[in-house]
């Protein structure tokens, strides 16, 4: 037998994992989680590291050294590349 054991008081059901003990509870007796407060607080962390760019898309794309002029071309660039592939779609359509 495991080390430990966790043993439900309301009906004697034996559980080798906190995992399956919390569920066990929650869901068979209604208790509620111990740990609410913290997951909420992991969460709101978690949310906030997922904000903005991906990590490391600088570095993947090559801009994270480049100066602020450059950048400003390439967006420059990018925008002309858009607007003559737009007009060429326009064309098609009608």
């Amino acid at each position: 037998m495991p080390k430990t054991t966790l043993r439900c008081k309301k009906c004697d059901k034996t559980f080798t994992r906190p995992g399956p003990f919390a569920w066990h509870m929650q869901s068979m007796h209604g208790a509620k989680k111990k740990t609410a407060k913290k997951a909420k607080r992991r969460g709101k962390k978690r949310a906030m590291k997922k904000a903005g760019r991906p990590k490391g898309a600088a570095s993947r794309l090559g801009l994270k050294f480049m100066s602020l002029e450059q950048l400003t071309q390439l967006i420059d660039a990018a925008r002309g590349e858009a607007r003559s592939r737009l007009a060429e779609i326009e064309a098609s359509i009608g």
